[in-house]
């Protein structure tokens, strides 16, 4: 190992951290996770660091359509694969929604407000009262997307800006992972938008988008493309969003 790493295994592979990174509570930055997500998927590059430093891209999760646990609304093949491959630094996962989730695939606790899933905490992830948030270093959320959907599960349309509201009490440097189609509405105080991905599944599937929020600590700096820079450019200046 160089000098000044910290080795820190993962799913039966090392890989090395920077010590200044991990000293300051953010083990790697993006482009790490970018070097590491192709070495460990084996797929070919398709996320890149933009202009303005986030993180765009899309994923083409292919022909295989199984789920498996079977479980309505389960992710596709391969997602927490892909998920696991970006933060193979963090500890501590909580499944929101978890519904069946595979826990193979990507180990962590689970939310879910159907007691008979036998998730880790019964709760509702617009409150998340029973769950001790701060713990947590990293977030799964993949919603209802519809009140269809909802209905499938027996349960009322989410209010997607309740659960980011809930989500707020998560440590300083913890990512939220929000599988939707839609942006939550979310305090731009509290969480920045650190990567935005595309997801394509196959013909006649809906289109989604993976978006990556940190937790802003009281102190951080203002998101890489902040409103000064973004209002040079001639653009909007950055928000909340529906």
């Amino acid at each position: 190992m160089r000098p000044g790493l910290l080795s820190a295994p993962r799913g039966g592979e090392e890989f090395c951290l920077p010590l200044f990174a991990a000293l300051e509570g953010d083990a790697l930055g993006w482009q790490e996770r970018i070097d590491l997500y192709a070495r460990r998927t084996g797929f070919p590059r398709s996320l890149f660091l933009s202009a303005d430093g986030r993180v765009v891209g899309t994923w083409i999760m292919g022909n295989d359509y199984r789920v498996k646990s079977g479980y309505y609304g389960g992710y596709p093949a391969g997602y927490l694969r892909r998920i696991a491959a970006l933060f193979p630094d963090k500890r501590r996962v909580l499944h929101l929604f978890a519904g069946r989730v595979d826990l193979s695939a990507l180990p962590g606790d689970t939310v879910d407000i159907n007691a008979a899933l036998s998730p880790t905490y019964v709760d509702d992830a617009q409150s998340l009262k029973n769950v001790p948030l701060p713990d947590y270093d990293l977030v799964l959320a993949d919603p209802p997307y519809s009140v269809e959907d909802a209905e499938r599960y027996q349960t009322t349309m989410v209010k997607r800006n309740r659960v980011m509201r809930a989500l707020s009490r998560l440590p300083a440097g913890a990512h939220v992972v929000w599988l939707d189609q839609v942006l939550p509405m979310y305090r731009k105080d509290l969480f920045d938008i650190e990567a935005v991905i595309g997801m394509v599944k196959s013909t006649n599937h809906r289109f989604r988008v993976i978006t990556v929020f940190r937790r802003r600590g009281p102190d951080a700096p203002q998101a890489a493309a902040s409103s000064t820079t973004r209002r040079r450019r001639g653009a909007p200046a950055s928000g909340s969003a529906a």
